[in-house]
């Protein structure tokens, strides 16, 4: 009863007309109350709603498809009065013309013949022949040229070319053997297969030109470095 007392005393005893003020031990139960009323007003909700709603966006970033109208193809029909094309190897097929020589077998040079014929010779006449004169060198034959010409043109309106028939070979590696040797040696080759009265032979051709003089160009090279005789053909498809 004095601490009550004492503690009235303190909180009542003021001069007269002045303001009463609260001692400290009542300023600390006030905001003590305060606290425990603002953490009941945060945590009290969550314990009583244990589920706890949340709310997820669902809402997707991706835009609509287009409005799109699908195209219906009609299907390929046959055009009449037109013959389907002939087969690969039918195609680009000149007409046969029987050459007067052997098919030659393989591409020689200039220098393959110097090195055989030097090999063939022994070793010992070698040394004892004696090194010879050199011969003046001689100027090489002009090619023949032909006069240009305009390039024709077939019924269809299509320009009408020339090539060079190499050889017909009764054997299909044979043919193959000889064309991949002239692409090697920078012509343009291909093979085709006819049936003759000899039998079916495959020929080698090298082409097509537009122009006779580069037809003929190509046999005088292909000549000397086969060996052979060479036909200029029109190329007809």
């Amino acid at each position: 009863m004095a601490g009550r007392n004492s503690e009235s005393d303190s909180f009542n005893q003021c001069p007269e007309g002045a303001p009463r003020r609260l001692n400290d031990g009542v300023k600390q139960r006030i905001v003590g109350a305060l606290v425990l009323a603002a953490l009941a007003v945060i945590f009290l909700p969550s314990l009583f709603d244990r589920e706890g709603a949340r709310y997820i966006d669902v809402t997707s970033q991706i835009p609509a498809p287009p409005d799109i109208t699908p195209i219906t193809i009609a299907e390929p029909q046959p055009v009449e009065n037109v013959e389907p094309a002939p087969p690969v190897n039918e195609v680009f097929q000149p007409e046969y013309v029987e050459q007067s020589g052997p098919a030659p077998e393989s591409v020689s040079s200039s220098n393959d013949d110097a090195a055989s014929s030097k090999s063939d010779k022994p070793a010992a006449a070698v040394a004892k022949v004696e090194p010879a004169k050199p011969e003046p060198k001689s100027e090489p034959a002009p090619e023949l040229q032909m006069p240009a010409e305009e390039t024709q043109l077939d019924d269809n309106g299509l320009p009408e070319g020339w090539v060079v028939q190499v050889g017909a070979y009764k054997e299909v590696a044979s043919a193959d053997r000889m064309r991949n040797q002239l692409m090697d040696a920078g012509f343009r080759a291909y093979t085709r297969a006819v049936d003759t009265p000899k039998g079916r032979l495959v020929r080698v051709f090298v082409g097509p030109k537009l122009s006779r003089v580069d037809a003929q160009s190509d046999k005088q090279k292909l000549d000397k470095l086969l060996k052979t005789q060479t036909l200029i053909l029109r190329y007809r498809a």
